[in-house]
């Protein structure tokens, strides 16, 4: 009997244990879980991984053509909150306020007093900040480890890099591209065609004629004319790629690539190759510059009027408008037309930098337009399209394809003649004259054997031309003796100094530009002062084959 009761006791015992173990491993899964979900909340907002998330993993470093890292990655940490999870919001914005003074009470509360799931309260916190909040211990708070583009060459390269936004995806320049190549699989590091110590002494030297001559813009372009590689861009005023805001201001679009300007007499030198390729023009073909040209109810005179029959060399040296435009008209609207086409200065560039704009031309090209754009009215280009067309004027007549990365082998340079050597030879020659006896006497640099062409074009305001407010420029290239480098340069409103005249055309003011460019580029780039007989005497120009 005792025995029976005895079982009992221990069944029952039994089934205690097991209720109780059963409770336990209940309590033990409901604890974990709870455990994994509190985890889970660090782990950063429940979505896929996406592609800034590829990008933040593997962008790569961007370096200029000689080695210097320019943009790289650093590694940040950003803090989130979840407005879902939160009870006493008011409570919080208080506490996160006394942790972190930066943050701003509407901002705060616009993110914190809603029902998300997620947001960002700060991308990109220092460690202090980081402590201090997560010293709050509030819930649903969370840092995320990201990516970084740092910078090291803050404004000097802005115009050829670009920027990234605060997702690290391209929005502009080189980092627009890299993305491309992420997406295809490449993510290799980076060489800029672009020299960062002559980048910087351009746009100081841009800077300072801002500065001297109280112009509102500034642009420069410096391309190797034999591969196309864009040693230096500089638009002013620019921006700090660090700072993604101050990119999207008007005044820092990219100049050198995305504005297009009538560029005046800079643009006299296409009228004239033309004329010399066709070889029924030559440089001691006359045209009559005595009196001005009426078209379409406007008159066209000289700048500087000679009144008198003109050479063509002549016309170049004294930048005759007459004379252009009747050059131009000889060879009738449908040529000219072709001709400007085949210099690529009627679409949009090829290169890098994607969604460049096509020149800006009448949409009904009639005889007043031919007229006009022979000297550079009528027409609006990029300093980068006047570049590119330019260089075949001193290359021996190749267009080549800019590049904005480095060219590792010049042997796969693609290029089209588009001009007879013999045409190049020739407008070289007036290059080089217009420097020693015409309107870019102010460009010339001791020891250096240079050639280049003045432009000045009013601004058109209100739909008319300004005679108050105008555009400077100039295009040369250096050394003409072996030719390896065009330069393009804009003044945006240039004025008047004490030592002008009260003049502010291109001789005054941009071709001293370039002449300051050259003198402190030229050491950089390895170029050799040219010898007294070579700069003197023309006939041993010569065309470089490589």
């Amino acid at each position: 009997m005792f025995q029976a009761q005895d079982n009992k006791e221990i069944k029952r015992l039994h089934l205690r244990i097991n209720f109780l173990s059963f409770c336990f491993f209940l309590g033990f899964l409901v604890l974990s879980a709870k455990i994994l979900y509190l985890a889970n909340l660090s782990l950063g907002p429940v979505t896929s991984i996406t592609e800034s998330d590829i990008y933040n993993m593997k962008r790569p470093n961007i370096y200029d053509r000689n080695g210097h890292l320019v943009a790289s990655n650093i590694a940040i940490s950003s803090v989130a909150i979840r407005p879902n999870l939160l009870r006493n919001k008011e409570d919080i914005v208080d506490r996160l306020l006394s942790a972190v003074p930066s943050f701003q009470r509407e901002d705060l509360e616009y993110k914190i007093f809603n029902d998300k799931k997620f947001v960002w309260l700060k991308r990109g916190i220092t460690p202090s900040e980081q402590n201090r909040i997560h010293n709050l211990g509030i819930p649903g708070i969370q840092f995320i480890d990201e990516t970084k583009r740092f910078y090291s060459s803050a404004n000097t390269l802005s115009s050829v890099i670009g920027y990234v936004n605060i997702d690290n995806i391209g929005q502009a320049g080189v980092e627009k591209f890299i993305d491309q190549q992420l997406e295809s699989g490449n993510s290799r590091d980076v060489y800029l065609s672009a020299d960062l110590e002559v980048s910087h002494a351009m746009r100081d030297e841009l800077l300072k004629s801002m500065n001297k001559y109280s112009s509102i813009a500034a642009a420069g372009v410096l391309m190797d004319i034999n591969n196309g590689e864009i040693i230096a861009a500089v638009s002013l005023p620019d921006f700090d790629p660090q700072y993604q805001a101050d990119a999207l201001l008007p005044e820092n679009i990219n100049k050198v690539t995305n504005s297009l300007y009538e560029i005046g007499s800079t643009f006299k030198p296409f009228t004239i190759a033309m004329a010399l390729d066709s070889g029924l023009v030559h440089l001691d073909t006359e045209y009559d510059a005595r009196q001005p040209i009426i078209a379409g109810g406007h008159k066209i005179s000289d700048f500087r009027p000679q009144a008198r029959v003109l050479t063509v060399s002549e016309i170049f040296t004294h930048s005759s408008n007459i004379g252009a435009a009747k050059i131009a008209l000889d060879f009738g609207t449908d040529y000219h037309k072709s001709f400007l086409k085949k210099l690529g200065l009627l679409d949009p560039i090829s290169t890098q930098i994607q969604n460049l704009p096509s020149s800006s031309i009448p949409a009904d090209w009639k005889e007043i337009n031919t007229i006009t754009i022979s000297y550079g009215h009528g027409i609006a280009v990029s300093p980068l399209h006047a570049a590119v067309a330019g260089a075949p004027l001193f290359n021996g007549g190749r267009l080549v394809q800019p590049s904005f990365l480095k060219v590792e082998d010049d042997s796969n340079i693609i290029y089209k003649q588009v001009l007879e050597p013999s045409t190049s030879e020739k407008i070289k020659k007036l290059m080089h004259m217009n420097v020693v006896d015409g309107s870019a006497k102010r460009a010339s640099v001791d020891g250096i054997f240079v050639g280049g062409k003045t432009g000045t074009a009013n601004k058109l305001v209100g739909g008319s031309y300004d005679k108050d407010t105008r555009r400077t420029t100039f295009m040369g290239a250096f050394p003409l003796d072996k030719p390896k480098y065009i330069m393009f340069l804009l003044l945006d409103e240039p004025k008047p100094t004490e030592n002008s005249h009260g003049l502010a055309t291109a001789g005054w003011n941009v071709a001293p530009t370039f002449s300051n460019i050259v003198r402190r580029i030229a050491p950089m780039l390895d170029i050799k002062p040219s010898s007294i007989e070579r700069l003197y005497d023309y006939d041993q120009i010569v065309v470089a084959s490589n």
